[in-house]
């Protein structure tokens, strides 16, 4: 069964993988089983290909094609070797009794030849193909001597060894052709000289049905036309065209006067390939043109009637084949659409099964994190009388147990006792003076308490802290899960087909004057608008800020910009350019650096990102000391920091979570700043992030507003104390970032945050790079010319998006 279910032609697998859904009747399937057993595995298919292929004719005199059949089923298949020896000696004898005596002797003499010499060659294909050459040479030459009367020529030895030859050649194309026709050889996708090699055997199979008629209609004609107008249909005018050019040249090796088909098969599926939109009517008009065509121009006269009769046979017989057979077919043609339609349904199911897999790891972190999670609930009466009673026992037995007053204490007067001593259990309470006077250990019991409260206070911080750490690790798997579980729904996501507006958009570029080879269109989101425009030229004057994005920005109703282009490699000319939406503002950055004592390295980094959804990060770390060791440090938190959020995690986790990295590693008094400033460009809004760093400023016309907080560097202790603070900016402000070491450099300034604000809104300029090297000028001045510690002032310069040309109105509207 297995073999049945990898012949390339299986029946069973005839319905195709889109109709897969529809309910087989249980008869319709087992009949389809037997017969499949039946071509395949008993060779009923083989019998009747080398009966066809035994009668095939190469200039109406030769039989190339029956020792390369034999050749090769013995090679790939040799349990059937004997079966297709017998039919191809049946094919040969209906041209003759000599002719099958013929094709008998040379298939011994080919087994021969490779029972005798396979041991001295190791290329298989290569001993086969001599082996075929051989036997031919000396069979033909054997037959010639014995139904010739007149001695051999030259002319009679170049024919024996063209036939030679061209058996040879077959050979190895039939080694191609056969294996993925009649064996299990199957592929996934047939490449393009595999489908010149099936066509090749098809037609081959094809020449032996010449001089059979039924009704006065060439048999061989309906058939090659039928195969013909079926790979258009399938597969389109290349495949279509290319399959009637080499069915039409087999045909002219067989005879000359097949000559006239070879035009009609080769038009025929060119035409039907370019009317395969119109399904097999369109293929059969393709080749009842074809043949109308090609019968005038041939002057046929009666012969076209008959022509005609047969094209409409093999346009009915493809009327009659089964459309999911054709589709089974043409899922191993590239270019055809069953073919495309299973390689993007071979695309979702990897997809889905991405996505799933990724979900799964989502609810995994997710499962996780509800696992750490932890709600902190008041001690109950309960829990609070189990631990006083624990404490007691303890106390008890280090101080009573051996006391000589016990039994007075515990046995005659237990209710007494138990009160007293519960009181000393609570904290910052005072020993009773009765109890002092009655216990004759008082000192000892006092002393007890005090060690087992220490203790118990101990045990409640590491609780503490343990729940702290466990509510961290919740966050943070939390944060994990809803990162994958957009992950997933992004590649679940069904990417829109944009058809309709790719052509309407190219319409308009094109009767503007603007040359444009392809237009791409990923997302028409509001907001959210990607196109990708190809341009078969390089940009010289800036067509594509001056003239294609006013235009896309009229179309979509929309601020277009230019967001990338990309060269096409050579020997490709043109390029790729990448239109986006664009934002509501803009910001330009600028930065300024002086290293400690006026070095080469500086222990503060910087990083500036455009983040997803719209939003941009500038950051400024400042690693504890100088040089490499402090560069080394502040750069790793901001890598760390800058992958996280471009990986979607939110800002205050991706803190945290940095946090937790470096206080696990922390050796020394390696430490480090942050400040994060997160800025939304549609809307303007912007979240500080202060991590032990010093003020920023925000320089709004003359005024100038703080924004500072005041707490700890990362790395000191794992539960991180950050103050996060919002604001909101308009056009024309100007964020100022600084490094600790501008505000402690001035030390001759008795107040320096009233002296920076002051520097800053005194500012003549408002670009954002003269602007940082004014106030690091400006703050190496103060400091004498001694740069004592490391300094960085990054200027964030934030605006409207205004675009440089206005859009250029334009009659087509996507809808």
């Amino acid at each position: 069964m297995a073999k049945i279910q990898e012949a390339n032609l299986d029946v069973t697998n005839s319905i195709s993988m889109f109709h897969s859904k529809k309910r087989i009747p249980l008869w319709k399937s087992r009949l389809k089983v037997m017969f499949a057993q039946w071509m395949f595995q008993r060779g009923v298919l083989h019998l009747i290909v080398s009966v066809l292929l035994g009668r095939a004719l190469f200039l109406s005199q030769f039989t190339p094609f029956a020792l390369p059949m034999f050749a090769v089923i013995f090679m790939v298949s040799r349990d059937k070797s004997l079966l297709v020896a017998v039919g191809l000696a049946a094919g040969a004898s209906t041209l003759g009794v000599s002719q099958g005596l013929y094709t008998l002797g040379s298939i011994l003499l080919f087994c021969s030849i490779q029972f005798i010499f396979k041991k001295w060659l190791s290329s298989k294909r290569l001993f086969l193909a001599l082996t075929v050459i051989l036997s031919v040479v000396i069979s033909r030459f054997v037959y010639l001597a014995i139904q010739s009367s007149v001695p051999l020529n030259w002319v009679d030895g170049v024919m024996v060894a063209f036939e030679a030859l061209l058996a040879g050649v077959l050979t190895l194309v039939f080694l191609q052709g056969i294996q993925l026709v009649m064996t299990k050889a199957r592929k996934r996708t047939y490449e393009p000289e595999e489908l010149v090699a099936i066509a090749i055997v098809v037609a081959s199979v094809a020449t032996g049905f010449i001089s059979f008629t039924v009704g006065g209609l060439a048999v061989d004609h309906v058939i090659t036309r039928y195969v013909v107008i079926a790979a258009a249909l399938v597969a389109g005018a290349m495949i279509g065209s290319t399959v009637g050019i080499v069915t039409g040249l087999v045909f002219c090796l067989a005879s000359v006067i097949h000559l006239p088909e070879v035009a009609i098969l080769a038009v025929a599926g060119l035409l039907g390939g370019l009317l395969k939109s119109g399904k097999a009517t369109g293929v059969s008009l393709g080749l009842m043109m074809a043949t109308l065509l090609m019968g005038l121009f041939y002057g046929q006269g009666a012969a076209l009637e008959y022509s005609l009769y047969e094209s409409a046979v093999a346009a009915l017989a493809l009327f009659l084949t089964p459309k999911s057979w054709l589709a089974a077919i043409g899922r191993h043609i590239p270019g055809s659409d069953a073919h495309e339609n299973d390689q993007q349904l071979y695309a979702r199911k990897v997809r889905d099964v991405t996505a799933e897999k990724v979900q799964k790891f989502s609810d995994m972190f997710d499962t996780l994190s509800k696992s750490f999670e932890c709600k902190e609930q008041e001690p109950g009466l309960k829990d609070m009388s189990i631990s006083i009673d624990e404490t007691l026992g303890r106390v008890t037995e280090r101080t009573c147990q051996m006391c000589f007053k016990k039994d007075y204490c515990w046995s005659a007067h237990f209710d007494r006792t138990y009160d007293w001593m519960t009181q000393l259990t609570l904290p910052d309470k005072e020993p009773l003076i009765q109890w002092k006077s009655l216990c004759v250990k008082a000192e000892q019991v006092q002393e007890a308490f005090e060690q087992e409260s220490a203790k118990r206070e101990v045990h409640l911080h590491m609780k503490k802290q343990m729940l702290e750490s466990n509510q961290f690790v919740s966050t943070q798997l939390q944060g994990l899960s809803a990162v994958m579980k957009d992950f997933a729904y992004d590649l679940q996501r069904e990417n829109e087909k944009h058809e309709k507006q790719e052509e309407e958009m190219l319409q308009a570029l094109r009767e503007f004057g603007i040359h444009v080879d392809q237009i791409d269109v990923h997302s028409l989101e509001y907001g959210q608008i990607d196109v990708d425009v190809m341009l078969p030229f390089q940009e010289i004057h800036g067509e594509c800020e001056k003239l294609i994005a006013p235009m896309l920005s009229s179309i979509l109703k929309e601020t277009i910009i230019v967001y990338q282009k990309v060269d096409i490699p050579s020997p490709y000319e043109g390029m790729v350019v990448t239109f986006r939406s664009s934002k509501a503002f803009k910001v330009n950055i600028g930065i300024s650096h002086a290293a400690h004592g006026g070095g080469l390295i500086s222990g503060d980094s910087h990083a500036a990102v455009h983040l997803h959804g719209g939003k941009y990060a500038v950051a400024i770390s400042d690693g504890m000391g100088n040089g490499e060791k402090a560069q080394k440090e502040s750069e790793e938190t901001l890598q760390l920091l800058r992958q996280m959020l471009e990986a979607g995690i939110e800002e205050e986790l991706a803190i945290k979570s940095v946090n937790s990295i470096l206080t696990v590693k922390r050796t020394g008094d390696m430490y480090s700043t942050v400040d994060l400033a997160m800025i939304d460009l549609q809307t303007g809004k912007a979240r500080f992030l202060k991590v032990g760093s010093v003020p920023s400023y925000i320089k709004r016309g003359k005024q100038v507003k703080t924004i500072e907080a005041s707490n700890l560097p990362m790395g000191f202790f794992r539960d991180l104390d950050m103050d996060i603070l919002e604001d909101q900016l308009k056009a024309g402000d100007l964020l100022i970032m600084l490094s600790d070491g501008v505000l402690e450099g001035t030390r001759f300034i008795e107040n320096p945050e009233r002296w920076i604000k002051r520097q800053i809104s005194e500012l003549k300029t408002s670009d954002p790079q003269q602007v940082a090297d004014i106030l690091m000028e400006a703050a190496v001045r103060t400091s004498g010319g001694e740069i004592e510690d490391d300094m960085t002032i990054l200027t964030v310069q934030f605006q409207h998006q205004l675009p440089k040309w206005a859009a250029i109105p334009s009659a087509v509207k996507t809808g």
